[in-house]
């Protein structure tokens, strides 16, 4: 929802910052890359409960997942391998994240996680339900339907992620958030590709 009514204008800002570093003869693959290893970085800080740092490498992470298709823009180097690594790797990035939250809140937790093992439940709901929305959308354009309608996109999701770690007293409601809002997406998605199934017959 997010991403389509800001798209145009976060393109335009992002490009001559694509055309600075595609200057550096750096290709956007290896951003990608350097994207999931800083994700990485994020689950290993959420492991040792330092959930105000992981908040905020969690937004340079962010950032770099804006970066490489404004470099693979600016350099003319748009492929469809790009594009098929991009969505790999931003799943294995959300699955960092949120293992890592689900294992704080179980195997590593401290004294003020003991009483929330919830969250480790609800964490890995929205790991699946996540999962699930990119996938939906994935077979219903592979089958000719149009399916990018969703109260919680990825930008969402982890909008609400960093909000969750930096403003850490409400990490378990936005754990839960997460889990429900991922959840009522993937309806979404189904909902909107049925009636257009139903159209079509």
């Amino acid at each position: 929802m997010l991403d389509s009514k800001i798209r145009g204008a976060w393109d335009a800002a992002m490009r001559p910052v694509g055309r600075a570093l595609g200057a550096t003869r750096i290709s956007p693959n290896a951003i990608t890359v350097l994207g999931l290893l800083i994700h990485v970085v994020v689950g290993v800080l959420i492991v040792q409960g330092r959930f105000v740092q992981a908040g905020l490498v969690l937004i340079l992470g962010a950032l770099f997942d804006t970066l490489d298709g404004a470099v693979a823009k600016a350099r003319n180097m748009v492929s469809r391998f790009g594009g098929f690594l991009d969505s790999t790797l931003d799943r294995l990035a959300d699955a960092i994240i949120l293992v890592a939250i689900a294992w704080r809140f179980t195997e590593a937790a401290g004294p003020a996680e003991e009483d929330l093992r919830w969250v480790a439940m609800a964490a890995l709901v929205a790991l699946v339900a996540g999962f699930l929305v990119s996938y939906v959308r994935a077979r219903a354009e592979a089958l000719g339907f149009e399916c990018k309608v969703g109260i919680a996109e990825r930008a969402e999701r982890v909008i609400i992620l960093i909000v969750g770690l930096v403003i850490t007293y409400v990490l378990p409601l936005a754990v839960g958030l997460l889990a429900v809002l991922a959840t009522v997406t993937v309806l979404q998605r189904i909902f909107h590709v049925r009636a257009q199934a139903a159209r079509d017959a």
